[in-house]
């Protein structure tokens, strides 16, 4: 199944998405991430990111590049990079990319094992690990991607 297939899926069931992302900005904030001592965005995400800069679901987000407020909301999707930030003394992402977060779980992207892992939110312990973004996405959107 397709990134673009499954956001279908998870906006008819009133998911939040957003206007993509320009390339630049993707490209800009790649090397800032890198210049800063993490690792660049997988090919992947960025696939995700050129569709819908960030996402928000049933408890479920993936940053974005740019801020986005949330529909009904005073709080604004986080970014990548200020997330990244935010969680930069945790020698645990040194090597990972924090991609979004869920209830419990945070969701990373491992660049030295070439897989996404999503995480316990306060042990840090992997709960599962996935080879591509769209295992991740199918991982929350199980039940409403069945019924497609």
């Amino acid at each position: 199944m397709s990134i673009q297939t499954i956001l279908n899926a998870l906006y008819q069931n009133y998911a939040q998405v957003f206007a993509p992302a320009e390339m630049m900005d993707i490209q800009r904030t790649s090397i800032t991430l890198v210049k800063k001592g993490w690792i660049q965005i997988p090919a992947d995400y960025i696939q995700f990111l050129r569709l819908t800069d960030g996402l928000s679901w049933n408890g479920l987000e993936l940053f974005a590049i740019k801020e986005h407020e949330r529909r009904d909301s005073v709080f604004a999707q986080p970014t990548l990079l200020a997330y990244q930030e935010e969680n930069s003394l945790k020698m645990i992402f040194a090597k990972a990319l924090i991609i979004g977060r869920a209830l419990e779980e945070l969701i990373v992207y491992r660049g030295d094992l070439k897989e996404y892992h999503i995480l316990d939110r306060y042990t840090y312990e992997p709960i599962v690990k996935l080879p591509r973004l769209t295992d991740v996405l199918h991982f929350y959107g199980e039940s409403v991607l069945n019924e497609s």
